[in-house]
């Protein structure tokens, strides 16, 4: 953990990988976005592989409900005593925490990010079973017109 340069004492390494995890966090939802609009737009996946996706995405959602209990105690001032120096990392400490870019919004949407991969899988996997039973229908259409 490194001091502030501004003479603070605020824990600047922490901020900055706070800050990545946001960014990260807001990239990762987009792209799922745009995965989903691909899925309903009838892009398709072949299912063995879109199974293997949802599993991962159910594992991380399990892992994520493991961690739950201690997300809980993040949300909480930690309790440091009556320094100087508790009393300005206490109120930070919660704030990199419960911030609009802090740690527990970013689990709430990695968490709704990997529900909406779930179904956008499930839709690309129904969506190629689909097209193999359009292609299977024209197939036997073009063998009976050939007999």
């Amino acid at each position: 953990m490194l001091e502030s340069p501004d003479g603070e004492g605020q824990p600047v390494e922490l901020a900055a990988r706070m800050e990545l995890v946001s960014k990260q966090a807001v990239q990762i939802q987009s792209s799922a976005k745009s995965f989903a609009a691909a899925a309903g737009k009838g892009f398709h996946i072949d299912p063995t592989a879109a199974a293997t996706l949802i599993n991962s995405c159910r594992s991380s959602l399990d892992e994520l409900t493991a961690l739950e209990s201690r997300t809980q105690e993040l949300q909480q001032s930690p309790q440091l005593g009556q320094t100087p120096g508790a009393q300005v990392i206490a109120p930070f400490t919660h704030n990199v925490a419960t911030d609009p870019q802090g740690i527990m919004p970013a689990i709430q949407n990695l968490t709704k990010t990997l529900r909406d991969m779930i179904q956008a899988y499930q839709k690309a996997s129904t969506n190629y079973a689909e097209t193999e039973a359009l292609v299977q229908q024209s197939m036997q259409a073009k063998t009976g017109e050939l007999a």
